[in-house]
């Protein structure tokens, strides 16, 4: 077991050093943490539809490096796996032993160690409240109920999906007691207590939620995603499965031996709190509610691993080779380019910081994003800064390039704009302004960075252009 552990934090500690900085998602972390706990703490946390204790969790690590935030997440992501082998061992030792290596292993698990976001955490407080809930069922003594009660709080706390997990473990717990008993309403209370702030969050989500749509793919990439080594449906799904052919074997093969084991260790009631998640999001994202991403039913992933270690064990012989070549997989994809913590963050704010520090205008430009989330990187102190973003961009919507007037003659200006959001050219716009599959945001931004080019390009001098991940920042002067 020692040694299982130690290859789990040797994985999420490779190439932990990331030189584009935190991304987007990454970065509102920090920034909501860093925020003064009773001056702005609790409304930030509520614009991000996401519950409070995660950002809690990494407020005394707000002043450090990136590298120590990583941290935060190498933590939880590498104690789930002993956590992962007291689940498994509620069975079989062997059971034990294979859960902890795959979750040990599996590249999804990796890559989201090193993420600065909740979703190691979640992870890790999922894997406890399943195994107190295998705990309850076999003694219902008062110590396997407070971590029960314990471990459904901390996923309540830190997720806002987490609520359609802790309804279907309720309703496996009710199931399988056949009564009402008092502990029973007791944990329902647990649910009941986080309704009202579930709702508030959740009823912003649509705001936030709107790249991508749901197809058959998602559930395709959903099991891909867990158990393979390439990682596809983290932000949103290409429409096709066989996306790129060169990936078909690293796709499909580790899924499949999963998928074989998750069938031989199958355990119906546990298995219906998956597929009730699963149900939901899919429910939500079809109807446009939510966008349907693997990372969001991460609570579900400690079953689906005791699945798939019960069905090896179950296998026996043929069971250890499978175990051994899934492993393998995905230990041989850390050598290709294409492994989970090589991927560049290419949205890094840290990119558009180290541009906007060399360029050193006097005044910026920021569209889609505002400038707070660019403080931690770029010196913006004493300059003019202005922006065309999600929350103002139906002030500009007839003529974008108006916010160019501001800028006084013969200064310097950096625009920065974010190219994953902004790249449809004026004949795709011309042609499909009225197609409502495009969202309105692609839309919008592309206008915005199409008006604002032309303006610069007639009516400024000394153009620049610099590019890095998925930003441009053009830098020019105001004629006079």
């Amino acid at each position: 077991m020692f040694y299982i552990v130690i290859l789990g934090l040797i994985l999420r500690l490779s190439y932990i050093v990331k030189p584009e900085g935190l991304w987007n998602d990454e970065y509102v972390s920090w920034y909501v943490s860093s925020t003064p706990f009773f001056y702005g703490f609790w409304q930030e946390v509520l614009k991000q539809c996401h519950m409070p204790l995660y950002y809690i969790y990494l407020k005394p690590f707000i002043h450090f490096s990136d590298t120590v935030l990583r941290l935060t997440s190498v933590i939880p992501g590498v104690l789930a796996i002993p956590v992962m082998y007291l689940v498994g061992k509620e069975f079989s030792k062997k059971a034990a032993y294979f859960a902890a290596l795959i979750t040990s292993t599996l590249s999804f698990l990796v890559y989201y160690s090193q993420e600065v976001r909740f979703y190691s955490l979640l992870f890790l407080f999922s894997a406890l409240s399943l195994l107190f809930t295998i705990r309850y069922l076999k003694k219902s003594d008062w110590k396997n109920l407070l971590g029960y009660v314990l471990s459904i709080v901390l996923v309540l706390s830190t997720h806002i999906l987490g609520i359609i997990y802790v309804f279907f473990l309720l309703v496996y717990i009710f199931y399988k007691k056949r009564k009402l008993s008092l502990t029973f309403i007791l944990i329902a209370l647990i649910g009941v207590f986080s309704y009202k702030y579930a709702y508030i969050i959740l009823s912003k989500l649509p705001a936030s939620q709107w790249w991508g749509y749901f197809s058959y793919t998602n559930i395709l990439f959903l099991f891909s995603d867990y158990f393979s080594p390439v990682l596809t449906n983290n932000i949103s799904a290409p429409p096709v499965f066989f996306y790129e052919k060169s990936l078909g074997l690293w796709l499909t093969v580790p899924t499949i031996i999963a998928f074989c084991g998750m069938i031989a260790g199958l355990k119906r009631g546990l298995a219906v709190i998956a597929l009730g998640m699963i149900s939901v999001m899919a429910i939500a994202s079809y109807f446009g509610k939510l966008v349907f991403i693997t990372k969001y039913s991460i609570e579900i992933l400690p079953i689906l691993i005791l699945f798939v270690a019960l069905g090896f064990e179950k296998m026996k012989r043929y069971g250890v080779i499978l175990l051994s070549l899934f492993v393998l997989f995905h230990l041989s994809a850390f050598f290709s380019p294409f492994y989970v913590t090589k991927l560049k963050r290419n949205e890094g704010n840290k990119i558009v910081g180290d541009i906007l520090n060399k360029q050193n205008s006097q005044n910026v430009i920021f569209t889609y994003y505002e400038p707070n989330r660019f403080y931690r990187y770029a010196n913006l102190k004493d300059k003019n800064l202005l922006y065309i973003s999600k929350s103002n961009r139906h002030l500009y919507k007839k003529n974008p390039s108006e916010i160019l007037s501001q800028i006084p003659k013969g200064e310097s200006i950096s625009v920065v704009f974010l190219d994953s959001v902004s790249f449809f050219d004026e004949k795709f716009l011309e042609e499909n302004k009225n197609n409502p599959k495009i969202p309105e945001m692609f839309i919008t931004f592309s206008e915005v960075k199409n008006s604002l080019v032309k303006r610069l390009d007639r009516d400024f001098k000394n153009y620049e252009v610099a590019r890095g991940g998925y930003w441009t920042v053009i830098r020019a002067e105001r004629k006079k």
